[in-house]
């Protein structure tokens, strides 16, 4: 069934259509990367955005945004998978690091060890790199992480643009590789809600440097930050999220 805040969009004027999340862009197996999926339903509610993530986010079939002023959710069938709302970032952001320091980071990503989840779109080891993001984020200090990263050129609009899904897929996983380095987490964690704020256009083929960092736990609930940056240490786009440690 679905849960008040979905019941209350259907009996305001909404506007309901498909989407699907191609296999490709899974997280865990059979499940859409958790940040990608934010930005499929985000997107239709601004570029300043709370979503939560309530079920995993089924693949290769059609599932609903349905959209009502600054409110948008996400269903299948009668079921609610994502709820999505205006909200405002309210997060810290570390100064930036070079476009090289982050690329020597990539050698101390703790994944190329042990990945919970090696197929990941964003993440996975277990990906060509074009197949995948191959987006590594190695240590810099104690929970703190850093990759560089060039978009790819398919992805992007005429225009050369990065599409919010996969902007926000960046701000996904390094989040997560932060408190692992930090708490020395084991075992699958996975994201519950992200709050992203997107400044600047991302263009396919540029410089761009991520970092995720480590923001607290409380029992199995821990708490990162991350952010993209261009070539002249401006930040592009920046998340704070929740995410879940499975038992």
């Amino acid at each position: 069934m679905l849960n008040h805040n979905a019941a209350r969009i259907l009996e305001t004027p909404a506007t309901i259509h498909d989407v699907h999340v191609p296999h490709r862009f899974n997280g865990p197996p059979n499940s859409g990367n958790g940040g990608w999926c934010v930005a499929l339903l985000g997107k239709h509610v601004g570029a300043e955005v709370e979503v939560t993530l309530k079920r995993p986010i089924p693949l290769g079939r059609d599932i609903q945004v349905i959209t009502s002023g600054s409110a948008a959710t996400l269903v299948d069938g009668d079921v609610e998978i994502a709820s999505a709302r205006r909200a405002e970032l309210d997060l810290d952001i570390p100064d930036a690091i070079s476009f090289a320091e982050a690329a020597r980071a990539r050698a101390n990503f703790t994944g190329y060890k042990t990945h919970p989840f090696p197929n990941c779109f964003v993440c996975g080891t277990g990906r060509r790199c074009g197949e995948g993001m191959c987006l590594f984020t190695g240590r810099l200090a104690e929970g703190i992480v850093a990759s560089s990263w060039v978009p790819q050129a398919e992805f992007a609009d005429e225009e050369g643009h990065v599409p919010p899904e996969l902007v926000c897929a960046a701000l996904d996983c390094p989040g997560a590789w932060g408190f692992i380095d930090r708490y020395g987490i084991n075992g699958p964690v996975v994201l519950g809600r992200m709050t992203y704020r997107l400044d600047k256009p991302i263009r396919a083929e540029g410089r761009y440097v991520v970092m995720g960092w480590a923001l607290g736990r409380e029992g199995r609930k821990l708490f990162s930050g991350t952010v993209v940056y261009d070539a002249h240490g401006s930040a592009c786009a920046a998340a704070a999220a929740t995410w879940i440690q499975l038992q």
